[in-house]
């Protein structure tokens, strides 16, 4: 058997066992061929299992680092692999990495209930620090309270295990988790979506829950300043009908509003982010069941209760 076929076959067969069993945000190396004597081209597709190149910022040294390069426990996630696993919400990301739980804390929409190797609180008490930091373009988001919002237009998610106090400070026993938002490019690009699901129609409750986002970017001074602007609202109407007066219950609305602009002044790179996010609706859909039907989802009460957070966060980067 030709040796050097030999060696190809089995680098292949090794690659596509490790892509089964691996998850999949996690960077696979290039394999380049034994008989090229040129540098293989880093290919980057986003679909799920190709050969893509993930990066991480978290471990804050001049340059981003290869993820299967650095010294820390991480599952990072680049664009391309967030658009393939249709990531939503901070909470898919929770089946895309392990030992790690990302949930609502369910008396509270949108107030987190993270925990990293079994490290972190339940509760949606203002007061009560986190164990799991979240951070916003290099923000550090101090509360637990709208933490678990929306996602789109992203360059990367990072999610470090901890503890990571030498990096990131107090609040990050269990870990860190790592948002950054889509940077300007040098071209002019844009896109738009759209969803509508719903409404449910087990015995006519709930009603639709529908979302639109969009997102422009390119030069404004050509290979000098660029710009980024993006806009997400969401809509829910509910799952439950309210039998105290036939309304719905578990309504939501959001909207973020993003803008980024990037200079370009020789070796000198500057970029300021802007990021707004407003979300309020109903209180938590919870009633007593001791004394009634627990195989019911009949629904009545008399105040619905409510939730409004708002964020603003920005920053400035200068490389």
């Amino acid at each position: 058997m030709n040796f050097t076929l030999f060696r190809r076959r089995s680098a292949a067969a090794i690659l596509l066992a490790s892509c089964a069993i691996a998850p999949m945000a996690v960077h696979a190396q290039n394999v380049e061929d034994e008989t090229q004597t040129d540098e293989a081209e880093p290919q980057s597709t986003g679909a799920i299992g190709s050969l893509n190149t993930i990066v991480v910022t978290g471990t804050k040294t001049q340059n981003a680092e290869n993820v299967q390069d650095v010294p820390v426990a991480v599952t990072a996630f680049n664009a391309e692999t967030l658009d393939a696993l249709k990531v939503r919400d901070v909470q898919s990301l929770t089946y895309s990495a392990p030992n790690v739980s990302l949930d609502d804390v369910g008396t509270s929409r949108g107030t987190a209930n993270f925990s990293i190797r079994g490290l972190g609180i339940n509760s949606s008490i203002p007061s009560i620090d986190p164990t799991v930091g979240v951070f916003v373009d290099g923000v550090y988001l101090g509360i637990n309270g709208g933490v678990v919002f929306d996602l789109f237009d992203l360059e990367s998610v990072e999610i470090l295990r901890g503890p990571q106090g030498v990096l990131f400070g107090r609040n990050v026993t269990g870990g860190a988790v790592l948002i950054n938002t889509g940077n300007p490019t040098d071209y002019f690009t844009g896109k738009v979506s759209a969803s509508v699901d719903g409404p449910f129609l087990d015995g006519g409750r709930g009603g639709a829950n529908y979302s639109v986002s969009g997102v422009v970017s390119g030069p404004i001074v050509e290979d000098t300043l660029l710009f980024k602007l993006g806009g997400y609202y969401n809509k829910d109407e509910g799952y439950f009908t309210n039998l105290f007066d036939n309304s719905n219950h578990g309504e939501a609305e959001t909207k973020i509003v993003r803008g980024a602009l990037e200079g370009r002044f020789g070796d000198l790179t500057v970029t300021g982010k802007l990021d707004y996010f407003e979300s309020d609706g109903d209180g938590p859909s919870g009633q007593n069941r001791g004394r009634f039907d627990r195989d019911s989802f009949d629904f009545a009460i008399d105040f619905p209760g409510f939730y409004a957070n708002e964020i603003w966060t920005g920053s400035l980067n200068a490389e």
